[in-house]
């Protein structure tokens, strides 16, 4: 065939083909009808049954490929035409029939026969078996009379074809044009799209002959089965991404030879590096451990029994032989940082199972490994801590004990370093190490030198002692509280630290045990709370240890009870049954039982029904837990009366710690309770009139300007300050005055509604506050004027009290409120701005509140740049008021404090504190004024008319809530050298209770230096009532608003009486404030009040005028 030939197209191919064919077939006919008829039964069936194979095997390769039986049936139906073919049939490789016939319906398909290809010649018929693409054969069966049939019809036929050969060649042309050279066309260039582009979407149109057509079909089918796969791996590859992307485990996949070829978002995380800096350019052996890598590579040589190479090979040897690789490795991230992790490897294998790549997946273990160690240090703690309570458990002497405790927890518990260290002074000064164990190396005596050097005491152990909380360092090297220590310790290799307090059974920190470990921040949150039981169960051997010497003790103190037994307090003792054995006098004065009635019998006989279960309950677990129980408790005399009493229960123990006797005190506290009843009335309301007082009245207005910020609605505050009251009560006397006031509240209560409330704030000042009002300013302003005006009518009647009619008119200042825009001390300020303008404006009006007129306002800031300069250029003075004593004279003084203006004068500490305390200078004038009364002491202890003074200084709020107060009062002591006792710190009862456990805490620390406390202004509007039986107190001052109208008003006379009553009940000196008549000093020492203070005596004087008087 010449080059030229190859260049024409398929239809000049067709038709000299077709002409060639034709003439070849007339030559080729007649040799093969003469051969055919010299031809044996077998070569006749191939030449009949081969073209027909050969057919049949043109078209199956695509519906081989995708198992097409409906194409592979169309193509064998081309056979069925031919009535001398009885069966057809394809097999798959696996010997599945894919499609075939049979003519005669009554025949079995034949199975595959076994033979290789070829003709075979049957009893009955000619057989032809013929490999087809991809594994698939081909079965023809056809009878041996059709087959002679077909011979002699061949030899018919053969003239008449030659005939026909002619007409049909040209016919076929025209045919195979349209039905062959056109369709094929078509699906060359569809194919070569799908080719070029990968267009699975292309399609081949249904034309062309029905071959043709069916293989444009199978074409098409074909492409949609690809499009088909195309899509599902598609998402496969998407799903496969999304798993990667999200999984937690880091997953890295390599080529064969170990290249980097996918690199998850969690491998990532994991190493530290980006994808694009390893895929592609990196082998996992880059972030293994080199030391690992080696190891690993030995093993692997001695278990497979060949030389495994330390790389890649490490990892791939034993997935390569389809064997489980899953181990522990460390990785080194790109910082340097190293992690454990756990890393799984499987080999991915292609169709021909030969290794493509591998995919390791690996998991973080530094949690796990972090977990498994801390809980090897937690059993280590609790073996240390189980031989512990063995030897507390026995122990017989207190320093084997410690010493024995320090061992075990160096050698058990696996720490550096341990010792034990008690304190003797409260609060600790110092620190006595009486057991060590461990690594000291001279540790402790160099820490002990830096300590006594610091002034901060901010070592563990010290803190620990101080605040009774463990404490300790996480990492010396790092830790910058562990400065001055540093270099001692890491000399010594101690990189953490924990101090653990020891406390009796008080609570109270007696010791401390200190541990040293190796590893920096060795103490978890788990390790401390162990180690504190160990702490906890150390300090209760100690304590029992130390019980056991003083069972004596307490055996003696039983005698002295007994000896005591006939004090005024009610004394009763019980066995450890609680059978009464003996009673004294004064419970027999108490409770109306002698000992005849209950000796024998249990104090069951006094229960009154107040308590129930629970409370007994409690009670005896505190008497057990601590060894005693105090507190009030009501019972029943013999008559059937209750009373309370306040009781007092002690355990006594012998030298095994059991219980023999219980030992009872008890004081009958009705007196108290009737005075705290009638004082607690005074906490809240005014005794007079019975209204609110300012506590409460404050109290309401915070409440009322909560829930004005909630509803949005307006409220006000009317301050009523009637003109010329005092007029009235000095000319008609304080009684007329009084039933004045009570007329006044009354009227004012009737003008305002439920809701709202009226307060007397003092003297002649009441305030109303109306809540609800409108959201608007201007009606709420004129709801609040249409009230003011009923009380300015009100209060414009006629009094007629004590047969005469007085007049009395208000003045009234108003002031608006929304929510919590201004404080309680603002609006009040404001109201009483907007009554002086009322005064102002002539009386017996009503003024709102106006902020552009406040020439206050510019006062007070002149005031406080005054102040600030003041404390720097010393204007300062201590004016000194004697403290009297009815029988000893001049006992000591209160030091108060006066500021020396250059321009304003002498200003007094009711404009001076208030004003230092809103803008912070209270702390360092405070401060001075106790500097300077320590030092006025330390000069007057030189001069025997002034030697046994004591001296009471005032202390802010503010002050007393400084942590560093005890050390400042404690500094200025010992900078002075003035005897603590001669120092009196007085406090209000706003202060106490501001923090009350604060209060009780810094009292107790000062009283055990010596120092003592007085409560100033007590009873004026603060009730701490509740707390006076656990606060130390010496002293109780009554307010001179009480003192001032003595002894002419009933109402104040039976307040003092009360408070007199009250402080002689808890053992209180009574110190009276504002004694300025004679009268008024007879009244207070008549009912039992011998020390006083005030102008009677002498007002505040200046240093010279005070020790000129006391030397006189």
């Amino acid at each position: 065939m010449t080059p030229l030939f190859r260049r024409k197209d398929i239809r000049s191919r067709l038709a000299f083909a077709l002409w060639s064919a034709a003439l070849l077939a007339f030559v080729v006919a007649g040799v093969g009808l003469v051969l055919f008829q010299s031809l044996t039964q077998e070569d006749r069936a191939r030449l009949i049954m081969e073209p027909y194979a050969q057919l049949v095997s043109v078209g199956t390769d695509a519906a081989v490929a995708f198992e097409d039986s409906q194409r592979a049936q169309e193509i064998l139906d081309t056979l069925r035409v031919n009535p001398q073919i009885i069966e057809a049939r394809i097999y798959l490789e696996d010997g599945r029939s894919l499609a075939g016939f049979t003519h005669d319906s009554g025949v079995t398909p034949h199975p595959l026969p076994a033979e290789p290809d070829g003709i075979y010649i049957r009893p009955d018929r000619a057989e032809l078996l013929q490999a087809l693409p991809r594994g698939a054969r081909l079965h023809i069966s056809m009878g041996l009379e059709q087959l002679t049939a077909q011979t002699r019809q061949s030899m018919w036929l053969f003239g008449a074809a030659v005939i026909v050969l002619v007409a049909v060649t040209l016919v076929q042309l025209m045919v195979l044009q349209r039905t062959i050279v056109r369709p094929i066309t078509s699906l060359t260039e569809t194919a070569e799209l799908v080719r070029t582009r990968a267009d699975y979407r292309q399609r081949i149109p249904a034309v062309g002959t029905d071959e043709v057509d069916r293989l444009g079909q199978s074409f098409n089918a074909m492409m949609e089965a690809i499009q088909e796969r195309e899509n599902q791996l598609r998402l496969l590859t998407e799903l496969q991404r999304t798993i990667l992307d999200n999984a937690a485990y880091g997953i890295i996949s390599t080529t064969p030879d170990g290249i980097v070829t996918s690199f998850n978002p969690a491998a990532e995380r994991l190493l530290g590096y980006r994808s694009d800096e390893v895929i592609g350019k990196m082998k996992p052996a880059s972030w293994h451990d080199r030391e690992e890598v080696d190891q690993r590579a030995n093993q692997l040589s001695e278990e497979l029994g060949e030389s495994i190479p330390a790389g890649f090979e490490v990892f791939a040897a034993r997935p390569r032989l389809n064997l489980p690789e899953e181990r522990e490795w460390t990785f080194i991230r790109k910082d340097g940082r190293r992690i454990p992790v756990i890393l799984s490897i499987t080999a991915l294998r292609d169709e021909n199972n030969e290794v493509a790549g591998f995919v390791g997946l690996s998991q973080d273990l530094t949690e796990r490994k972090q977990a498994e160690i801390r809980l090897h240090r937690l059993n280590r703690e609790l073996r240390a801590i189980s031989d512990c309570n063995q030897i507390l458990v026995h122990a017989e002497d207190e320093q084997l004990l410690l010493d024995d405790i320090c061992r075990i927890v160096c050698e058990k518990a696996g720490y550096v370093m341990a010792w034990v260290g008690y304190t003797d002074q409260d609060p600790p000064t110092a620190i006595r190490v009486v057991a060590r164990s461990g690594a000291d190396l001279g540790y402790l005596d160099e820490a002990l030198s830096i300590w006594a050097k610091t002034e901060e005491r901010d070592s563990p152990s010290e803190v620990a002692i101080r605040t009774g909380e463990a404490a300790g360092f996480g990492d010396f090297a790092t830790d910058p509280n562990a400065a001055p220590w540093r270099d001692a310790a890491l000399r010594r290799g101690y990189r953490s630290s924990i101090a653990l307090p020891l406390k009796d059974k008080g609570a109270r920190t007696f010791g401390v045990l200190s541990i040293y470990a190796a590893e920096p921040n060795a103490f978890t949150f788990e390790e401390m709370r162990l180690l504190g039981e160990l702490a906890d169960d150390l300090a209760f051997g100690i304590v029992t240890l130390r019980a056991r010497t003083e069972h004596a003790k307490a055996e003696e103190q039983v005698r002295i009870a007994a000896t005591a037994f006939e004090a005024q307090e009610g004394i009763i003792i019980t066995d450890a049954r609680q059978i009464i054995l003996r009673v004294n006098r004064a419970f027999t004065d108490i409770t109306g039982y002698a000992a005849e009635d209950v000796i024998g019998g249990t104090p069951h006989l006094l229960s009154s029904g107040h308590h129930d279960a629970p409370f007994f309950r409690e009670m005896w677990n505190c008497i057990d837990a601590e060894g005693s129980w105090q507190g009030e408790i009501w019972n029943r005399r013999k008559n059937g009366e209750f009373y309370p009493e306040w009781l007092n229960i002690t355990a006594v123990r012998d030298e095994r710690g059991q219980v023999t006797h219980y030992v009872g005190t008890m004081i009958d506290i009705t007196e108290r309770k009737e005075a705290e009843r009638q004082i607690e009335h005074l906490a809240f309301y005014d005794l007079l009139t019975g209204l609110p007082n300012r506590r409460l009245f404050v109290d309401r207005l915070q409440q009322a300007m909560a829930g004005s910020a909630r509803s949005r609605s307006m409220g006000a505050l009317l301050f009523i300050d009637l003109d010329n009251f005092k007029i009235i009560n000095d000319t008609c006397g304080h009684d007329v005055g009084d039933q004045l006031l009570i007329e006044v509240a009354r009227r004012v209560v009737s003008c305002v509604r439920d809701g709202d409330t009226v307060s007397r704030l003092g003297g002649d000042e009441f305030v109303a506050m109306l809540e609800d009002l409108s959201e608007s300013p201007a009606e709420a302003a004129a709801q609040a004027k249409i009230a003011a005006g009923k009380v300015l009518e009100m209060l414009n009647q006629p009094y007629p009290i004590a047969g005469q009619i007085h007049h009395s008119t208000p003045s009234i200042g108003a002031t608006l409120f929304v929510g919590n825009r201004d404080s309680v001390d603002e609006l009040l300020k404001q109201a009483d701005i907007a009554m002086y303008q009322a005064k102002a404006a002539g009386r017996n009006t009503l003024r709102f509140f106006d902020p552009d007129m406040q020439a206050a306002i510019a006062t007070r800031v002149s005031m406080e740049a005054d102040l600030r300069q003041g404390l720097i250029e010393r204007q300062f003075v201590l004016h000194y008021q004697p403290v009297v004593d009815g029988e000893l004279g001049v006992i000591g003084a209160e030091a108060l404090l006066r500021w020396e203006h250059p321009e304003r004068g002498m200003i007094s500490p009711a404009q001076l504190i208030p004003l230092a305390e809103e803008i912070g200078l209270i702390l360092p004038i405070g401060q001075w004024v106790l500097e300077e009364a320590c030092m006025r002491l330390a000069e007057w202890s030189r001069d025997p008319a002034m030697r046994e003074l004591h001296m009471a200084v005032n202390v802010s709020a503010r002050q007393f809530r400084q942590a560093s107060f005890v050390d400042t009062v404690r500094q200025a002591l010992l900078s002075t050298g003035v005897a603590p006792s001669r120092l009196k710190l007085e406090l209000t009862e706003s202060l106490i209770l501001d923090d009350v456990e604060d209060t009780i805490e810094k009292m107790r620390a000062l009283k055990n230096l010596g120092v003592g406390f007085s409560m100033d202004d007590f009873g004026t509007g603060y009730s701490s009532l509740s707390y006076l039986t656990r606060l130390p107190f010496d002293q109780l001052k009554i307010d001179q608003s009480f003192v001032r109208n003595l002894p002419d008003s009933p109402t104040d006379a039976v307040v003092v009486q009360s408070i007199i009553t009250l402080a002689r009940s808890l053992r209180l000196v009574v110190i009276a404030e504002g004694v300025e008549t004679e009268a008024q000093r007879v009244f207070l020492e008549k009912h039992g009040c011998p020390v006083y203070q005030g102008y009677l005596f002498s007002k505040p004087v200046a240093l010279a005028a005070f020790e000129e008087l006391m030397r006189r």
